[in-house]
């Protein structure tokens, strides 16, 4: 499609799976592309529980729309997205099936994450111990994150 809209020569391809930058690229997108429906639902349903007289009195007393929207719905739905994005994180450095599928962590391994590497240091590699190590190492990184997210959104929560 890029070469048919002129946005590369007639004789240049992309190698989306041979360049790491477009490796990492592709498999970013396919993460996004996954988890955004998500994140959308979590959202619309932070924003489905602002009760309607905050609103409704931000309005009464002359708040524009953008200053109800800045002032009254984001802070009330960033706690919210917050966990929206913590699930993000967790499914995204837990989920090994996109680079499995894409990339198989190449090329030079610039696309693995922690899970895939396990598998394949462990199960392919016949190196359980290893495999069990860098499987270890992924908890205690999703525990901080998890513990970091948690205390920002219990200082943001405006009620």
């Amino acid at each position: 499609m890029l070469r048919q809209f002129g946005a590369l020569g007639p004789a240049q391809n992309m190698y989306w799976h041979g360049q790491p930058g477009l490796a990492m690229l592709s498999v970013i997108a396919v993460h996004v592309w996954r988890l955004t429906p998500l994140a959308a639902v979590i959202t619309m349903v932070g924003l489905l529980a602002i009760p309607r007289e905050i609103e409704e009195a931000a309005r009464v007393d002359g708040a524009s729309f953008w200053r109800r929207m800045f002032e009254v719905t984001v802070p009330l739905v960033l706690p919210i997205v917050a966990v929206a994005a913590l699930f993000g994180a967790i499914f995204t450095f837990t989920d090994m099936a996109v680079v499995r599928v894409l990339t198989r962590g190449g090329p030079n391994d610039s696309t693995q994450l922690l899970a895939s590497w396990a598998f394949y240091r462990g199960i392919e590699g016949g190196d359980v111990a290893q495999g069990a190590a860098i499987a270890l190492f992924l908890f205690p990184l999703l525990l901080a994150a998890a513990i970091a997210i948690l205390r920002a959104v219990r200082r943001l929560e405006v009620l």
